[in-house]
C-alpha cells in the first residue's frame, strides 16, 4: 500500500509540475452541467451493462439470482474497488456474496473472473483498432508509438493465459502437497465451471458482445467528459487513451489507478498540442465521475445494514407462541 501510494503520488505531483494551475483552474467554472450528468448516466449503464454479463454467466450456470441483486452486488464491489487500496477488492467482494448466496466459492471465483476476462478481451481489442486509427498521429515520436505497442501485446499475452485458466487451474490440482484445506477440490470446482462458462459459446459470445458494449460506454464517458470541458478530442484518439490508461492502470503499483491515468492521458493528448492542464482535468473529471456512481454501493451497503437490522430486531423481540403476555 505504502509503494502504490508513492508511485501514485509522485505521478500525480509531476503532473502537476507540468500542468499550469491557473489554467487548470479555469477549466472548472466553465463546465458543461448537461454533458457532465450525460457522463454521470453513461457511467451508471456501464454498471448495469456489466451486471448483465455476470447474471447471464451465471444463468448459464443455472444460478437462477436475481439481476437486481447482481446489479447491486456490483455496486457494492465497485465501491470497494474505489474505496480500497486495490483495483481487485470488488471482484473478491463479489465473489464473497456470490458464494454466501449459492454456497459454491469455485463457480463464484470463475463466473467473475469470466465477467472480467471478456471485459478485458474488448478492452485490447478496441485498443487495436484505436492504434491503428492513430497510428500516424505519432509522428517521429517512435519511442511513444512503441510503448504503446508493448502495452498492447502485454495485454494480449494476459488475455491468452486466460484463455488457457480451466487447464493451468486443473493442472495445480495435481501438485502433490498436502491437501489441508481441500484446495485440490475446491481448484477442480473452479476449472470445471471455468470449462462449463468457455463451453457455453452462445451466452460466451453473448457476453462478448456486451463487453464491446461497456467499453463503448467507458469511451463515450471520457468523450463526454471532454466535451464538458470544452475540449476538442477525437473519439478515435479517446478510444485509445482509455483502454491503454486501463491496461497499464492493472499493474500493481498505482493506488486505484491514480497517477496512471493522468500520466498517460498528458503523455498522449500531447500529441494533439492539448497542454498538461487540460489531460489532467479531463482524468480527474473521469476518475470523479466513476467514484460518484461507485457510491451508490455504499448506499446500497448501507440500506442492506439497515434492513437486515429491522428484520433481525423484529426476529429478536417476537414472544414465541406458548409465551404468556
Amino acid at each position: 500500500m505504502v509503494v502504490r501510494v508513492a508511485v501514485s503520488a509522485a505521478l500525480l505531483g509531476y503532473v502537476l509540475l507540468k500542468a499550469d494551475l491557473p489554467s487548470f483552474l479555469a477549466r472548472w467554472p466553465g463546465i458543461s452541467q448537461p454533458l457532465l450528468a450525460l457522463a454521470l448516466a453513461l457511467q451508471l449503464a456501464g454498471v448495469f451493462i456489466s451486471s448483465l454479463k455476470w447474471w447471464l454467466l451465471l444463468r448459464a450456470a443455472e444460478q437462477l439470482v436475481p439481476y437486481l441483486w447482481t446489479v447491486r452486488t456490483y455496486l457494492v464491489g465497485q465501491f470497494f474497488s474505489n474505496f480500497l487500496p486495490t483495483s481487485i477488492g470488488g471482484d473478491a467482494v463479489r465473489v464473497f456474496r456470490l458464494n454466501q448466496r449459492v454456497g459454491r466459492l469455485g463457480l463464484a471465483i470463475a463466473s467473475v473472473f469470466v465477467e472480467r476476462i471478456t471485459g478485458f478481451l474488448a478492452l485490447t481489442i478496441i485498443g487495436w483498432i484505436a492504434l491503428g486509427l492513430n497510428f500516424d498521429r505519432f509522428g517521429d515520436n517512435w519511442q511513444l508509438r512503441w510503448a504503446m505497442i508493448w502495452v498492447l501485446l502485454a495485454a494480449s499475452g494476459g488475455l491468452l493465459l486466460a484463455l488457457s485458466a480451466p487447464w493451468t487451474v486443473g493442472m495445480l490440482s495435481r501438485l502433490p502437497l498436502p491437501n489441508v484445506i481441500d484446495w485440490r477440490g475446491k481448484l477442480r470446482s473452479m476449472a470445471d465451471a471455468l470449462a462449463q462458462f468457455y463451453a457455453d459459446r452462445g451466452t460466451l459470445a453473448l457476453v462478448v458482445l456486451l463487453a464491446f458494449g461497456y467499453q463503448i460506454s467507458w469511451i463515450a464517458v471520457n468523450i463526454a467528459a471532454a466535451q464538458a470541458l470544452i475540449m476538442d478530442v477525437p473519439g478515435s484518439f479517446i478510444a485509445l487513451m482509455a483502454p491503454i490508461s486501463d491496461i497499464v492502470g492493472l499493474i500493481p503499483i498505482f493506488f486505484n489507478n491514480l497517477g496512471a491515468r493522468e500520466g498517460i492521458y498528458t503523455l498522449l493528448l500531447s500529441l494533439l498540442g492539448l497542454p498538461a492542464a487540460q489531460a489532467l482535468a479531463l482524468a480527474l473529471l473521469v476518475f470523479g465521475a466513476r467514484l460518484l456512481v461507485s457510491l451508490l454501493g455504499g448506499v446500497v451497503l448501507l440500506l442492506e445494514s439497515v434492513i437486515g437490522a429491522r428484520r433481525g430486531g423484529q426476529v429478536a423481540v417476537e414472544p414465541s407462541s406458548t409465551e404468556q403476555p
